[in-house]
């Protein structure tokens, strides 16, 4: 058991030099990052959406994404690989930006960025803190200020722009349908002209009409028979009694025509009828120019003249009907007509009034929809809806936010220590060399008598020992001194230590 730990020790101290030299190079590494890594100062803001100051009740918002969606549309853009930039060129954020690729400080932007979202509760109110951490503070304060300033303009710009989108769609709307209502009632008013005798609103009064006309044909159809027989009866009366009939003279028989027409009109209209006293005047007139025949005596036959007048009243009476007949017959021809076509107009009319109830009814919606977002617009454009106040501005730190020299310094003291550990560990691992009689049992299976240790010079020893201190010191010295070099002369070690983290994910 003793000779296993002094073999153990031994080994250690064979070892120590490069286990020393591992873990100063480590240590030396974690001293000189953490010496040389600038002071970071972090500046943050916080901010709030605040809910609607009027109620939805009396005015509907039409803005209806919510906060916290809205807001992390606002991160995305806010983080735009063009944003960055700008920001990034405008505040001179990084030393020697000039000579950085465009990826780089875009990486580094979004690296030292940091928005946190969080809504506090159940639909409670959604906060957001935006920070930013930088070699400067005066820089970092401005940073995120900036980023607030955007952030306000982003979500005040998001909000308008819905509302205003929203008006500017149901003004369309409205002007749209108000175009469409105008030429379907155009359409309807075109429609009843052009079918005006046979609109269904007049369907009774043209079907009491029918009726009319209807029992006034049959009434004159019975007056026309009545004369037809009445003439044929005084034809054969005289024909009877052996009267020759004398033929008239023109002014007679367009006496006895005016006197049916007289007798005629008696029927329909009273005697103070202008067309009654007219008939009357000029029944008169003829009267008085009739001219008496030769030898001043009347005619012989009177009763063949009284015959004929009779005549020729029937016949005036009944050439009167036959007009009477050919125009009512006309008209109930015209009424049946549009009596027949009524439920064909009926039903196109009810098609149009249909499309143009359904276009009132869309205008009517599109009007108090515009009238709700022209509402919505002026409380957006008043900032009396959900919008975002700003709770703490950035102001400069004091102290700063990193790095943790401390942490640092133990970390490389930490990754020294396991690395001379791993590396004592993996050396006797991998050694199968033999160099204990316990080597020979196990390799070759035989126990010795008696082991005889290599007995190095001391010459050769001492050599051993100056090229082992030699090379510690060289380590040493080589170490600050690349570190300087790295520094000064390829990429300052914060920036490298910056880099390889991105590289790494860190």
């Amino acid at each position: 058991m003793n000779s296993d730990i002094k073999f153990y020790l031994a080994l250690v101290m064979r070892r120590l030099p490069v286990m020393v030299v591992m873990f100063v190079l480590c240590v030396a590494f974690g001293v000189a990052v953490a010496l040389t890594l600038p002071p970071r100062y972090s500046a943050e803001a916080k901010l709030v959406a605040e809910g609607a100051k009027i109620s939805e009740k009396l005015a509907e918002r039409t803005v209806e994404t919510e906060a916290t969606e809205r807001l992390q549309i606002i991160v995305q853009q806010l983080l735009a690989r063009d944003n960055l930039i700008d920001v990034a060129n405008r505040f001179r954020v990084f030393e020697g930006e000039n000579d950085m690729l465009p990826d780089v400080v875009v990486s580094l932007m979004r690296a030292n960025t940091e928005v946190d979202l969080r809504t506090i509760g159940r639909d409670g109110a959604t906060t957001m803190t935006i920070s930013f951490m930088s070699e400067n503070p005066k820089v970092a304060a401005a940073v995120v200020n900036e980023f607030v300033t955007i952030v306000m303009a982003a979500d005040a710009e998001s909000r308008l722009g819905q509302t205003s989108d929203t008006l500017e769609f149901f003004e369309q709307q409205v002007e749209r349908y108000g175009a469409e209502l105008s030429r379907r009632s155009a359409d309807i008013v075109a429609f009843k002209e052009a079918n005006k005798d046979a609109l269904p609103e007049g369907l009774d009064y043209r079907m009491s009409r029918q009726s009319i006309l209807q029992e006034r044909l049959n009434l004159v159809q019975r007056d026309k028979a009545s004369l037809k027989d009445q003439k044929d009866r005084l034809i054969a009366v005289g024909m009877a009694s052996g009267v020759a009939t004398v033929p008239l003279t023109p002014q007679q028989q367009q006496l006895a025509q005016l006197e049916a027409e007289l007798n005629s009109a008696l029927s329909v209209y009273s005697e103070g009828n202008p067309k009654v006293k007219l008939l009357r005047a000029r029944i008169e007139q003829l009267s008085g120019q009739i001219v008496v025949p030769p030898g001043g005596e009347p005619s012989t036959a009177p009763s063949a003249s009284i015959l004929d007048l009779q005549l020729a009243e029937i016949d005036s009476r009944m050439t009167f009907i036959d007009e009477e007949i050919q125009r009512t017959e006309a008209e109930l021809v015209v009424l049946l007509e549009a009596i027949e076509k009524t439920p064909k107009v009926a039903i196109r009319l009810d098609e149009l009034e249909r499309a143009y109830a359904a276009t009132e009814t869309q205008l009517n919606r599109a009007s108090a929809s515009r009238a709700t977002a022209r509402s919505g617009a002026d409380i957006e454009a008043a900032a009396k809806g959900e919008r975002l106040r700003v709770l703490e501005h950035a102001v400069e730190p004091d102290t700063p936010e990193s790095p943790n020299r401390k942490l640092i310094a133990g970390g490389g003291v930490i990754a020294g220590s396991a690395l001379a550990g791993l590396f004592l560990a993996l050396t006797e691992l991998l050694n199968r060399s033999i160099r204990r009689p316990i080597d020979l049992t196990r390799g070759l299976g035989v126990q010795p008598l008696a082991t005889i240790p290599f007995i190095e010079d001391a010459a050769v020893l001492r050599r051993r020992r100056f090229l082992k201190t030699v090379l510690v010191i060289g380590i040493l010295l080589a170490i600050p001194i690349g570190l300087y070099a790295i520094h000064f002369y390829y990429l300052p070690l914060d920036l490298l230590v910056e880099k390889i983290a991105l590289r790494v994910g860190l």
